[in-house]
Parts: structure tokens; sequence; C-alpha cells
């Protein structure tokens, strides 16, 4: 697989539950897919295939801690404005 940049969502609070959203990109070759957590869900896929998806979902399972870790540093308004947190 060419370079795959993931991104993580800040905490969303979406019908009483807490969700993050990751997205999968490969703007090389206009690829995307975009999961939703817990669960590891996939709720949109543009381009990959089926074990592209598997390998993503193993990702995002073994991965799980450090997600919703990293999604509750995240602040959408310096997000949106382009600051980065630097912890």
């Amino acid at each position: 697989m060419d370079e795959i940049k993931v991104e993580v969502s800040p905490v969303i609070r979406q019908g009483g539950q807490q969700k993050i959203f990751i997205s999968f990109v490969d703007s090389g070759h206009g690829r995307e897919a975009e999961a939703v957590m817990p669960g590891g869900v996939f709720i949109k896929n543009t381009g990959f295939s089926d074990n592209e998806l598997d390998v993503f979902k193993e990702y995002l399972i073994k991965e799980q801690e450090n997600i919703f870790n990293t999604a509750k540093t995240i602040n959408p308004l310096a997000e949106f404005f382009g600051k980065r947190n630097k912890s």
C-alpha cells in the first residue's frame, strides 16, 4: 500500500454516545475510507479493497486506546482554525 494518512476527529457526542471518526486517506490515488469508533464500522469507502479495509480494521482494534487518547486531546476550534495542539 502507498502512503496512507490517518486522520482522527475529536470526540463527538451523538445520540447520547461518544464517537470518533477515523479517516484513511490516500490522496495520491483519490481513495478514502471512514470508520466510526467504538466498533470500527466503516461508513464510507471510495477506492479501497475489502482486504485493505480488513487491514485498517485490524489497525483500529489494535490502536483503539491510542486513538481514543488522541481524540480526547483534539481541540475542535483550534483544528478548525488550523492550530494544532502541541502536547
